[in-house]
């Protein structure tokens, strides 16, 4: 009987050993892991109100460049991670059920895209993906004590700015003003607004930001791609510009719009010194944002696209010197990329830099030889089709963009997947009705597949993609098969519940 005790004793201390053991593991995956929902918005609504907490709700893909770099960088950060504590954790993957109904919900459709909502569903802010960790933690611990949405701070600063808390500085300086398809849909709204903020903003540096933000939505874009200003709009960049140059920590907070618009800012200015000499101090600090070991690799990397841009403006190609730093640092930025899903972040967008710069065997090398590394290889394949298409070589980009549709994951992504290809056969084969016809179709099979999913990123999509079609069948006698798509989508409208009527306008022309 002893011996039992004993061992039962053994048993018992064991057991407890064991649990406080599992206690302090699962304390230790809290402490370093979010506690995503997936896809349970409608729980999450139910516990905020239970629990007097706001939602984080971050949107995404699993393919999702941007997205694997929030994973891997921001996700993983320790002070943004105790933050989100504080709220209800939301994870909507774009291709999990009832995704895009949600998406159209919460007004977002871009990924990723972060937002923080009250138990009412109501939007209190949303974030942009450019804030670094430790500010984007601050501002989470801004938002999280909020009460009033978002379209209240939107009134207040359009009609008395002055007026504002400095919490409510905060939360519009890290707003995502390039993401917003909800409250700014009309980018003259943003303007204007963004306009108003750079005047009355309590400090240089948000002065600067919404100025810099303002120049950037505001811009318009030809046809040809090229960015213009107005003479106003030449004078803000002229003022705003070397001021934020001038500041290393304004320069890192602003990198995201510096690296990738400054650039075609400045090509439109008139003036070819001014040019010549706000070019050269844009890519110096951006060169020191490359060399800051802090940040991820991703926005080290993006930097090179100012040197792109400011090239090719000045004469159409880029240089030996520029087209040397290109293939340097996308080399760099693959060979130290290892994570799985660092890699996804990287390798799209370096390969897209070197394609920009000329270097398409580079590009088309650094891509294939992701299709075997890669879960998500069918992203890579439409960046391959994009690039046989600039080649002028039809039957390759036809190749590639059927591919990366025939290998495409989840229900949402084979929907857009179909609609790029569909897309490239209207551009490299509008003379081949069957093949148009037939990529057509795969589009419609897809949404056949899918009743209900008729929302968001879907709809936008298929809107597009049926004007196109529209466009395509009066220049190229394509009536017959439109009718035949129309007959074959009626049924597909149909399952479509409340967004029957909007699906049977897809083919109205959006040109």
């Amino acid at each position: 009987m002893k011996t039992a005790l004993t061992c039962l004793a053994l048993v018992l201390t064991l057991a407890t050993t064991a649990c406080h053991r599992t206690a302090r593991t699962a304390e230790s995956v809290a402490a370093t892991a979010i506690a995503w929902r997936e896809g349970d918005v409608d729980d999450a609504l139910i516990e905020a109100k239970e629990s007097a907490k706001p939602i984080i709700l971050y949107w995404g893909a699993k393919w999702c460049p941007p997205c694997n770099q929030l994973k891997s960088t921001l996700f993983k950060n320790p002070s943004f991670i105790a933050e989100t504590r504080n709220f209800v954790p939301v994870y909507l993957d774009g291709d999990s059920p009832g995704a895009q109904r949600r998406g159209e919900r919460f007004g977002i459709s871009g990924y990723p895209t972060v937002i923080v909502l009250r138990a009412d569903g109501s939007e209190i802010t949303r974030l942009s993906s450019s804030v670094t960790a430790d500010k984007f933690a601050e501002t989470l611990r801004v938002a999280a004590g909020r009460t009033a949405p978002v379209e209240q701070v939107f009134a207040v600063a359009e009609k008395n700015p002055a007026s504002l808390s400095g919490d409510d500085w905060r939360l519009l300086g890290d707003f995502d003003w390039q993401n917003d398809p909800r409250h700014f849909a009309d980018r003259k709204r943003a303007t204007a607004l963004l306009g108003r903020l750079a005047v009355a903003a309590p400090d240089d540096a948000l002065k600067h930001r919404f100025a810099l933000l303002g120049l950037v939505v505001g811009a318009d874009k030809g046809a040809d791609g090229k960015t213009s200003l107005g003479p106003a709009q030449q004078d803000e960049l002229v003022r705003t510009l070397p001021a934020i140059l001038a500041k290393p920590a304004e320069v890192t907070a602003d990198r995201q719009e510096l690296s990738y618009s400054a650039g075609a800012l400045i090509a439109s200015l008139p003036d070819a010194a001014r040019r010549a000499g706000l070019g050269s101090s844009l890519i110096a600090a951006l060169d020191r944002v490359y060399a800051d070991a802090s940040l991820p690799i991703p926005d080290r990397l993006q930097t090179v696209a100012a040197d792109i841009a400011l090239a090719k403006a000045a004469g159409g190609t880029v240089s030996p010197k520029v087209l040397a730093k290109v293939r340097t640092r996308t080399a760099w930025a693959d060979q130290i990329s290892r994570d799985p899903m660092v890699r996804q972040s990287v390798i799209s967008n370096a390969a897209e830099l070197l394609h920009d710069a000329g270097d398409d065997a580079g590009a088309k090398h650094m891509l294939e030889s992701e299709l075997t590394r890669s879960a998500w290889p069918y992203y890579y394949m439409l960046d391959l089709a994009s690039i046989a298409e600039d080649e002028k070589d039809s039957k390759a980009a036809i190749g590639w963009a059927k591919k990366a549709y025939e290998t495409a994951q989840g229900p949402a992504t084979r929907i857009q997947w179909a609609i790029e290809y569909s897309k490239t056969v209207l551009r490299q084969a509008p003379d081949d009705k069957s093949a148009v016809e037939s990529s057509a179709d795969a589009v419609i099979a897809e949404l056949a597949r899918n009743p209900g999913s008729y929302f968001q990123r879907t709809r936008v999509k298929v809107g597009v993609w049926g004007g196109l079609l529209h466009d395509w069948s009066g220049k190229h006698d394509g009536d017959a098969v439109l009718a035949r798509l129309e007959q074959k989508m009626q049924p597909v409208c149909a399952r479509q519940g409340q967004e029957q009527a909007i699906c049977r306008n897809w083919l109205i022309s959006h040109s």
